[in-house]
């Protein structure tokens, strides 16, 4: 994915701004995924949609007192 870093650059981001952030990445990784021709190319790019969505669910998590996810890997929803 391309990244402007320039505009990362100086920016303060919120919580909230990194969860919608996290999960945008997600859904652009999942049209790429409709894009994409090479199966290992598409199980990829579905792995990082799942992480943002999970790095994105466990901060969620965390801000509401949810249940405590530390034990769960980066992987657990990939299989």
């Amino acid at each position: 994915m391309d990244c402007d870093h320039s505009k990362l650059n100086g920016a303060v981001f919120g919580t909230h701004d990194w969860l919608n952030y996290l999960r945008d990445q997600a859904a652009t990784y999942r049209k790429l995924v409709e894009r994409a021709v090479d199966p290992l190319v598409k199980t990829e790019l579905r792995a990082l949609a799942s992480v943002c969505e999970e790095i994105a669910d466990n901060i969620e998590d965390h801000l509401t007192g949810g249940e405590d996810h530390a034990l769960r890997g980066p992987s657990s929803k990939l299989s």
